[in-house]
């Protein structure tokens, strides 16, 4: 007895969120790599000047890195936004049609699925505060740095929130297996 088109359709639709889920993934993977490489030469690394909070510790990152090493920052924004874009959609996507949720309860999952396109938009945010204190070597208002630190921290802690929810989830289902 053939199948009703209805089943069909919704066969389709979750391989085709399967597949998006492992071409964000893939695609996160790579650009993140990529932009690892690109800035390996900054140091201090990038995290360091995303973790500054006042004007001063700013500056004086970017006085580390010369005028090559701020070039060479403001360029690797070009990989940046979609490396955010990317593992946003891989974090909700992994939540929404992989099997490791599913034993969650609902508002964890729920909470968990907009875990990483929260942090994408807070890098996104950061990332813009940053052209924009890189952008001229005039002051800025002390909050600029301060929203850019807190926007920041705000992202590395949903991302690591994101990662030691996932790698706990994984643990069980290899001890346990996945619902089907």
């Amino acid at each position: 007895m053939p199948e009703k088109p209805e089943m069909n359709n919704v066969k389709l639709q979750r391989n085709s969120a399967r597949l998006l889920l492992w071409l964000s993934g893939a695609m996160a993977l790579g650009l993140f790599i990529a932009m690892v490489w690109h800035s390996s030469p900054l140091s201090p690394g990038i995290p360091a000047l995303q973790l500054t909070f006042d004007e001063a510790s700013f500056k004086t990152i970017l006085a580390q890195w010369g005028p090559e090493g701020v070039a060479l920052f403001r360029r690797h924004f070009l990989i940046d936004f979609p490396v955010l874009a990317s593992y946003g959609a891989f974090g909700y996507l992994l939540v929404r049609y992989s099997c490791l949720f599913k034993r969650v309860d609902t508002i964890t999952r729920q909470i968990s699925g907009w875990a990483m396109p929260g942090a994408a938009v807070l890098d996104a945010i950061e990332n813009l505060l940053h052209l924009v204190l890189i952008s001229e070597p005039a002051t800025h208002a002390p909050a600029l740095y301060l929203f850019a630190g807190v926007f920041a921290t705000g992202k590395w802690l949903l991302i690591a929130n994101f990662m030691a929810g996932t790698a706990y989830l994984l643990v069980a289902k290899w001890r346990h297996g996945c619902e089907k």
